[in-house]
């Protein structure tokens, strides 16, 4: 029980902090910051208003580190969350504090850019399907929701278009199918964006590719795409889960994706 209640928690404080208003708000603390360690520096006033503008810094440094804390309290693994924050870990440390200018560079978080990089990283080469699947299963790891049953296949089901693009047996017109819902998931333009619906975002990703296996049973042999797929039970199970992920759309955002992709 306890462990249950510890669970809840963790995907409590981890829905909080995915809100692009939470984000917002430690975009401005981040600016602030920034604006007070500028000021404290160069000491643009006197001692008495001097004092006031360290003050504030401290307690903007304690909100800092209550935030991390509780990022590190909510993340799936230390060490993922030890990757992504250690910059900003070393900037909260009193006796390091120029380097908390540093903090401005999460500014750029609000822009929520994730699969921008991704992309900017296949154009130059240096994609790698199986870190980005390894970055969706983080991402959906706390999430227990009405939708987990679908949310939880994501990035199984990314796995699997990875496996087929790299599998010799797929045929032109397969490998084709494949690229569309792995762009779908790459790009970034959806019909449910994860910055405004959260986790429940990716409802639209399951559906490309659920929609593209369920495709693929027509152009190859059924053992080829069972041997791609690494989730739990077997690739026709999943594939029925179609219409059940098709009730989580709305039909006009079906027709979106459709229409973005390309498909019948």
């Amino acid at each position: 029980m306890k462990s249950l209640s510890v669970r809840k928690l963790k995907r409590s404080v981890d829905l909080f902090f995915r809100k692009p208003a939470v984000d917002a708000c430690v975009m401005v603390f981040i600016l602030l910051s920034v604006v007070l360690i500028l000021i404290e520096f160069y000491h643009a006033f006197d001692a008495q208003k001097l004092h006031i503008v360290i003050l504030a810094n401290n307690i903007i440094t304690a909100i800092f580190i209550v935030e991390l804390s509780l990022r590190w309290f909510a993340a799936p693994s230390s060490k993922a969350h030890w990757r992504e924050y250690w910059i900003d870990w070393i900037s909260v440390i009193p006796v390091f504090r120029p380097v908390r200018i540093l903090r401005f560079l999460r500014a750029l978080r609000l822009l929520r850019l994730f699969r921008f990089g991704f992309l900017a990283h296949r154009f130059a080469r240096t994609f790698e399907p199986r870190q980005y699947a390894s970055a969706l299963r983080e991402d959906v790891a706390h999430y227990a929701g009405p939708q987990a049953e679908i949310i939880l296949l994501v990035p199984y089901l990314f796995e699997m278009l990875s496996n087929l693009l790299d599998d010799g047996r797929v045929t032109k017109e397969a490998r084709q199918k494949v690229c569309q819902a792995m762009a779908y998931f790459i790009t970034p333009f959806d019909v449910l964006p994860e910055e405004v619906y959260g986790v429940e975002g990716y409802v639209d990703q399951c559906y490309v590719a659920l929609y593209v296996c369920k495709e693929l049973l027509a152009l190859l042999p059924y053992f080829v795409l069972d041997e791609a797929w690494e989730g739990e039970g077997t690739f026709s199970e999943v594939v029925s889960l179609l219409p059940e992920v098709e009730k989580n759309l709305q039909p006009e955002n079906i027709q979106k994706i459709h229409r973005y992709l390309g498909l019948k």
